[in-house]
This record gives structure tokens, C-alpha cells and sequence, in this order.
């Protein structure tokens, strides 16, 4: 879509949105960015094996500004992490000198890139002690240079401020999945936990001036920017890639994309460039649909609140507990060694922490809510239950990022975001439950009573992840749209295999390894048996049903697995048996492939529909002559391992109805190949 179709639209949906409105009061508003990208080497922060200073760019950093009204209401999204609160009272201060605007009119939110500068402040423990005196004077150079260069962009979108027309309207997104694994209602680790809550609503504002153009464009989702994984290198993630995108289409306007309560919810799929992209791509489609099917003004000046809490921790621990922690080295002994120097200054340690809360509200038609620190997802789906959601939206990571902010349930569960994330953020104990409460009861007194939840209010639709075939069904068009132009070519055969395929599943046999929850097909999650290559004979096995289309000389069977970890030893891989008998050997790859055997009698296609760094999961096509089966009784397939001592996998996707699955990419690929035509 051109910028010249892109500003149509858009004065197309301010113009429909405002017939249907009442008297107007003018508005004003203004933007602009700034590139932050370091000039010099730097730590990043979020990942603390990351102990070196970033070795490139792949895409530049920006802070990003819109400011509306008089006096002007001003929000500043940053590529980073987070950030302390005393950097941002500093901006505060000089913009209140610079411009006079008040501190309750500004909001700073951190998109929350792993890709950007550590900051001063931020974190501390994850860099305490390990980094080098010149490291610690690079990332003390950034983090000033970065102060002033939030004042700079302040100013400019304050300056840049002329007679606007501001819209609203929410669509909804779905890449985002709940990260937190659980087994018997306990935390056991990070990867994709699809019945877990999350926040999948996309609220889009739109300014734009008295001639339809486009000031700015501001969304937000609430989703960790963790696409990239621990790439040491410079970059916005799927929030860069959503304002890039954006922009594409808007001329001379500004994107602003900030977080909502994602701080358990990651990027699913996620491990490259490729995939921020995509979901850059979504987010970008989404906010065109959005200003597209027509927008709800917002009319007059917005009113501004802001507050600061204090949120209680739990009680700490004595002395003795600090003195047998610092004993153990690594950031569990540095953290405690904090606390002591605490203790032998005569100080108390921490009992409450600092917390900042914001909220713009326009009349009866928005609450903008601002939320300190990295907010779980329950925050969201509660106050979307208790307030009227078709008019609330909710930002994480502003005005400061003092640690997570967990709920109740994190609480009662356990596990990073409720516990040791706290000695990251030099904190001695745990949240108290309270902080839910209080948090909540805040939001609602800022906000008012006018958006409560009313009596026609439909429940929210998109708090839960859909699943499985749903999940897929979402998720293969913009799959495909990302593929490399090779890669979609190496499709080709896929839609005559699938013609003439039978289920290739039935009932798992025997494992000789184990079962993990990891992505499968969808870039889902779920319990998949696997073996690796640990050691020679160790095999998986099970059940096909008899063929479909007895007749033919050839059989085609189809299902779906993963092969991973491609940068351990390389063996002499798996084999594939068809009733007991070996046929063909196989090994891990990332890309389209086929194998054969000897003879020409087997063949093993794998068409992958999720790729990471190191791992794949997809579809297999076993075509294997009708002779090497039996009649019209259930085939026996089993992959055994060739190799030994390597973590290199093979898993199997134990899906039944796999074919109606493959025909949901066969029919994908069809409609996208005759749309180019």
C-alpha cells in the first residue's frame, strides 16, 4: 500500500468518525523521533550471559514522541529495556524547566528490547561485579547521552504541535503467548504455555491534521520484544520492526508502539530476524485493518493523573541468611553481599518498593493507563474483566522498571517472575500479595467510575490463545509471507503429496527417550516424545493406520515432528525403519529436504513450518513402495538413533487427524500462489 492510499484511509476513517461525533473542541498534536543508536560499544541489557559489548547493528534505535494538547500530554516510547525511575524524574525535571510540563503529562515506557544499551540503575545485580571499569564508563556515556536525547525529543514533538483530530479503535493480535510453564500449578520454566492468560487486544490511536495527514500513529501489545533471543547486537525487535513497518505507510508521520502487560507473555514463534519481522508485519497489517474499518474520536483536552505507591514487599530475611548466601558467588552471592553492606551501614533493607502510576483519561471515551515495571498479564485481564475493556488501554514499562510486578497467582505459583527475578533488581524479599489490590484499586480510582464495566459489556474474546489447528490457521498466512522466495519454491511438491496422503499416526509404541514440552508445527507448545543422539539404538516408535488407497503402488503417509539442536557434534544421524526394517537415513536440518533410500523404494520429505536458531518442527511425507507394507493392517514406522553423545533430536507430534492440518497450509499456498497470478 502507497503513503499517498495510506493518508486516504486515514482521512477516510477520521471523516467517517467524525460525522457521527458531537460538537468538536480542537486539539492539538505533534511528534517526533530521535535516533538513539550508541555511537560507541556498549553492554546490552536483558541477557546476562551476554557479558561482552555489542558486536554490531541490525537495525538503529529510536525514542519516539507524541505530544497532544494544551497543556501538551506528552508520551515518549524508548527502544530499551527498562530503566530506572530517578532517569526519568530527571527528564521530567528538564522538560518542567525546558517547556512547563507538568509531571503528570509525561509518560516514558521502554519497548523493552533485549537488543539496546544496559542503562544505569537498570538491573543492577545482572552486571554488578562483572564488568569491566571501561564497559562501566561506556554504559555511564550512554546512559546520559540517552537522558538528553529524551529531553531533545520531548521538545521537538511539543514544538511540532498543530491543530489534529484524534481517533481510536482496538483490533487484535496473536503472537503473543504466555510463557510461564507450569506442572501441578507450580512455575518449572520458560517456554509456551497455551491455556496460560494473555492480553491479545491491539489498541491503535491515530492524529492526524486538518488536512488528513498523519501526525502519528501510536499502538500498543502486550508481549516481551524478545523475539531475537541473546543476539549481541543492536536492534527494536518486533516493536522496531512494527514502527518500520508503519511508517512505510504514513509519509511524514511518527510510529510509537509502547507495551502493555506482557511481562509474562513472550513471542511465540520466536529465534531470529526473520520472525521479529513477521511480527512487526502483523502488528503494521493490524493497525492498517484498524484505521481502515473506521475510528471513534476522541474529543477535547484529556485530563491527567499520575501517583506513586508504595508497593509492600514481604518481610526479609535475617542476617545469618544474607551471610550463607554470600558464600555461594555467582549473582545469588553478589546480591547478598549488597544486602550486608546495607545492614553494616545501619540501614534497613527495602520493605517497600517506589511504584509509579499514570492514566490519561479522554471524557467517557479512553483511559490510558501507565504501569510501572515489568506488569504480568493478570493485570490486564482483570481490570479488562472489572472496567469496561471497549475503552481502556494499558501500558507496562513507564515512568520506571523496578522489578516485575506479579500477581497473585505468579505469587501463589512461584518461579522467576515472583521470586529470584528480584536479586536482577537488588531486591532482599519477594512482593506481598496486597500489591494486586492495591495496584487495582488505584487504577480504578484514577480512571473513575464512569468506566466501570456496564451492564452490556461483552466479555473480552481475547484473554485466552486459541489452539492447536486454530493456532496454525492464524498463524500460515503471515508464515508464508516471511518465507524466503527459495524456500516458498521448495513448496511445490508439498500439494501433490498431500493429494495422495493417509494418516501417518496412530498410537505411540515405545520411546526410548523422553517427552518435553517444546514448539511443534503451529510454533505451539506441546508434550512431544523425542530421542536424541545420545546413544546408538535408542528409538521411538509407533502405529500407522493401513493406507487409505490400498491399490497403489506407492504409499504416502503424513506426519508431523521436529528435528533440533543442529549446532551439536554431528553423528551419522537417525534411520528410519518401516516395519522393522531400516530404509533410509536422516539427520537435523532447518530447511525443505528429502531423503531416500538405496534403492529408491522409501523416500522421507520434510517440509519445516517453524524454524529457529538450531531447531525445525513441520510435516513428514514417508512415500514408500506398497510392497514394504502390510495389507490392510496397521504399519509399524520407528526412528532410531545412528549416533552417540549428541543432544541432536527427533520428535514426534502425536496428532491423529494430521492430514486435516496439512490441508489447511495446502490450501494456504494455493490461495497465495493464485493471488500472484
Amino acid at each position: 500500500m502507497s503513503g499517498k492510499l495510506w493518508g486516504r484511509l486515514c482521512l477516510l476513517a477520521w471523516a467517517v468518525t467524525y460525522s457521527t461525533a458531537s460538537a468538536q473542541t480542537p486539539t492539538t498534536a505533534g511528534a517526533a523521533k530521535v535516533d538513539i543508536t550508541p555511537q560507541h560499544p556498549t553492554v546490552l541489557a536483558g541477557y546476562g550471559g551476554r557479558t561482552g559489548e555489542h558486536d554490531g547493528v541490525d537495525q538503529r534505535i529510536w525514542a519516539r514522541a507524541l505530544a497532544i494538547g494544551e497543556p501538551p500530554l506528552l508520551v515518549i516510547a524508548v527502544d530499551n529495556c527498562g530503566f530506572p525511575g530517578e532517569m526519568v524524574e530527571r527528564v521530567a525535571a528538564q522538560l518542567q524547566r525546558r517547556t512547563q510540563l507538568p509531571r503528570a503529562n509525561l509518560a516514558i515506557c521502554a519497548t523493552h528490547t533485549h537488543s539496546a544499551p544496559s542503562l544505569v540503575g537498570y538491573a543492577p545485580v545482572l552486571w554488578g561485579g562483572r564488568t569491566t571499569a571501561e564497559q562501566d564508563s561506556n554504559t555511564k556515556r550512554y546512559t546520559t547521552w540517552l537522558q538528553d536525547q529524551l529531553v531533545r525529543v520531548g521538545e521537538l514533538a511539543i514544538k511540532a504541535r498543530r491543530p489534529a483530530q484524534l481517533s481510536w479503535g482496538q483490533g487484535r493480535v496473536e503472537f503473543g503467548g504466555n510463557r510461564r510453564v507450569l506442572r501441578d500449578g507450580a512455575w518449572t520454566g520458560f517456554g509456551f504455555q497455551t491455556d496460560g492468560p494473555v492480553d491479545h487486544s491491539l489498541p491503535v490511536l491515530l492524529a492526524t491534521d486538518s488536512a488528513g495527514k498523519t501526525i502519528a500513529v501510536w499502538t500498543n501489545y502486550a508481549c516481551h520484544c524478545t523475539t531475537l533471543g541473546g543476539r549481541n547486537r543492536i536492534g527494536g525487535d518486533w516493536a522496531g520492526f512494527a514502527n518500520q513497518h508503519i511508517e512505510e505507510h504514513i509519509g511524514d508521520g511518527v510510529a510509537v508502539t509502547t507495551i502493555g502487560c506482557g511481562a509474562d507473555v513472550g513471542p511465540q514463534p520466536s529465534g531470529n530476524q526473520a520472525i521479529a519481522q513477521t511480527h512487526g508485519r502483523a502488528i503494521a497489517g493490524e493497525v492498517r485493518r484498524v484505521i481502515k474499518q473506521g475510528l471513534t474520536n476522541l474529543d477535547g483536552q484529556p485530563r491527567a493523573q499520575f501517583k506513586r505507591l508504595k508497593l509492600p514487599l514481604q518481610k526479609p530475611p535475617e542476617r545469618a541468611y544474607w551471610e550463607r548466601q554470600a558464600k555461594l558467588g555467582g549473582f545469588d552471592g553478589y546480591h547478598a553481599k549488597q544486602q550486608l553492606a546495607r545492614l553494616d551501614r545501619g540501614e534497613r533493607l527495602a520493605e517497600h518498593v517506589d511504584y509509579p502510576l499514570g492514566a490519561w483519561t479522554f471524557g467517557d471515551d479512553l483511559a490510558i493507563v501507565f504501569l510501572g515495571g515489568e506488569v504480568v498479564v493478570d493485570y490486564a485481564v482483570r481490570l479488562k474483566t472489572e472496567l469496561d475493556w471497549r475503552r481502556v488501554w494499558i501500558n507496562a514499562w513507564s515512568n520506571a522498571v523496578p522489578s516485575y510486578i506479579p500477581s497473585k497467582r505468579v505469587l501463589a505459583e512461584g518461579g522467576y517472575e515472583a521470586e529470584f527475578s528480584q536479586i536482577y533488581y537488588d531486591l532482599p524479599s519477594q512482593y506481598a500479595a496486597a500489591v494486586e489490590d492495591l495496584i487495582v484499586g488505584n487504577v480504578r480510582d484514577a480512571v473513575g467510575s464512569s468506566f466501570a464495566k456496564r451492564p452490556q459489556t461483552p466479555p473480552p474474546t481475547f484473554l485466552k490463545i486459541p489452539q492447536g489447528r486454530e493456532l496454525f490457521q492464524r498463524r500460515v498466512d503471515d508464515w508464508l509471507a516471511a518465507l524466503p522466495a527459495a524456500d516458498r519454491g521448495q513448496l511445490a511438491d508439498l500439494p501433490p503429496l498431500a493429494k495422495v496422503s493417509s494418516e501417518g499416526f496412530q498410537r505411540l509404541r515405545s520411546n526410548d527417550g523422553d517427552v518435553a514440552r517444546w514448539y511443534d508445527y503451529s510454533s505451539g507448545m506441546s508434550d512431544r516424545p523425542y530421542i536424541r543422539q545420545l546413544n546408538k539404538g535408542d528409538a521411538i516408535a509407533w502405529t500407522a493406520p493401513p493406507h487409505a488407497n490400498p491399490e497403489r503402488p506407492r504409499q504416502t503417509f503424513v506426519f508431523a515432528g521436529g528435528l533440533g539442536w543442529e549446532s551439536e557434534p554431528k553423528t551419522d544421524g537417525f534411520e528410519f525403519l518401516v516395519n522393522g526394517k531400516s530404509e533410509l537415513q536422516f539427520d537435523v536440518t532447518r530447511r525443505r529436504q528429502t531423503w531416500r533410500s538405496e534403492s529408491g523404494t522409501v523416500e522421507l520429505h520434510y517440509f519445516p513450518t517453524w524454524t529457529s536458531a538450531v531447531d525445525s518442527a513441520g510435516f513428514f511425507h514417508l512415500v514408500v513402495d506398497s510392497a514394504k507394507l502390510t495389507r490392510g493392517k496397521p504399519n509399524q514406522f520407528a526412528v532410531r538413533s545412528l549416533g552417540a553423545e549428541s543432544k541432536r533430536w527427533f520428535a514426534l507430534d502425536r496428532i491423529p487427524d494430521v492430514r486435516a492440518i496439512e490441508n489447511i497450509l495446502v490450501e494456504a499456498l494455493a490461495k497465495r500462489n493464485n493471488s500472484r497470478r
